[in-house]
């Protein structure tokens, strides 16, 4: 019998070795995750999204057995808090909420934070909802149309709120005005919530924002709803018909995701997207969903990447109409 030489000794032992690490490493995968797990909100506390991720976060925690923390980095259009994200360790146990303007935002700076398409691991989808176009009481237009000729004769005397130029309110609110010929002020805010706050107060006089925001003001008589920016009435609000019936082509919708940072774990990001979608399909949740008006749609890792590669594209043709220049 042939002696082993001292290379294939060592690498036999090395072989071996690898053998009894094993189970120890697939051990050690199957224990994540093992502490806590935390989401950024780029956006002020409060908010239609914050809400959403706390009410996602909260079940995750339950059924991953570690605490789910939100972490609220409002502000830079949500770059400061996406920023955030993206230089985390890439372990699985850091999340960010993201929505358009997640892909929208670097369209409009020069210097770009992030880039949405590189800097990420897609996670999981949570769902969509349309914009709604509210208006401050003191506002006397009830319906798009009044809205449109009351606007159309005081140019430049109307102040809307919104995130941000280049963010979902900020485009829908350009692309509606740029569409009807308004001429309006933006004003924008570091998150929904403070925006919202000053449309309650009188300060400035519509906004464009997600129907789960807005739901409940709508419905109290805090602020009137002229229309929404889907193709069709939301179930949720039936009342109110769709922009499109009066500006033909105007159609918006936002959504809500998870992303990691980039190299995050597949196996960390295939449970996190297992947990997160059936903490979406589960009854109690999806009726909470549906009645903040949220239509729940989860989607696989790979899905949720050929979305943002459409958005970004979207939002960059719109962008690019409306002459948005990066700053």
């Amino acid at each position: 019998m042939a002696i082993p030489t001292p290379e294939r000794f060592a690498a036999a032992l090395a072989a071996l070795a690898i053998g009894f690490a094993s189970p120890a490493l697939a051990q050690g995968a199957a224990a994540f995750p093992d502490k806590p797990i935390r989401i950024i909100v780029p956006y002020a506390a409060g908010g239609g999204a914050d809400l959403l991720a706390r009410l996602v976060g909260q079940r995750l925690s339950e059924r991953v057995h570690q605490p789910v923390v939100v972490e609220n980095h409002g502000g830079g259009s949500n770059t400061i808090g996406m920023g955030i994200v993206a230089h985390s360790e890439p372990d699985g146990y850091t999340l960010g909420l993201a929505t358009p303007v997640f892909v929208m935002a670097p369209l409009g700076m020069k210097s770009k934070p992030y880039d949405a398409l590189e800097d990420f691991s897609p996670v999981a989808m949570i769902g969509f909802t349309p914009l709604v176009l509210v208006v401050h009481p003191s506002v006397p237009a009830k319906t798009v149309r009044e809205f449109i000729d009351l606007a159309r004769s005081k140019p430049g005397s109307l102040n809307f709120a919104s995130l941000g130029k280049v963010t979902t309110q900020g485009l829908a609110a350009t692309m509606f005005n740029q569409m009807t010929g308004i001429d309006a002020v933006q004003v924008p805010y570091k998150g929904s919530a403070p925006g919202v706050a000053d449309l309650l107060a009188g300060n400035v006089q519509y906004m464009f924002n997600a129907l789960p925001s807005m739901l409940g003001h709508v419905r109290v008589g805090k602020l009137r709803g002229l229309g929404v920016s889907s193709a069709r009435p939301s179930p949720q609000m039936p009342e109110l018909p769709a922009i499109a019936d009066t500006v033909p082509g105007y159609q918006v919708t936002t959504w809500y995701s998870f992303v990691a940072p980039k190299h995050t774990p597949k196996a960390a990001v295939e449970l996190l997207n297992r947990e997160i979608s059936a903490v979406i399909r589960e009854p109690a949740i999806d009726k909470r969903l549906h009645d903040r008006g949220l239509e729940p749609d989860p989607m696989t890792p790979d899905e949720l990447a050929a979305h943002f590669r459409t958005e970004t594209a979207r939002w960059a043709k719109v962008a690019q109409d409306a002459k948005i220049e990066p700053q």
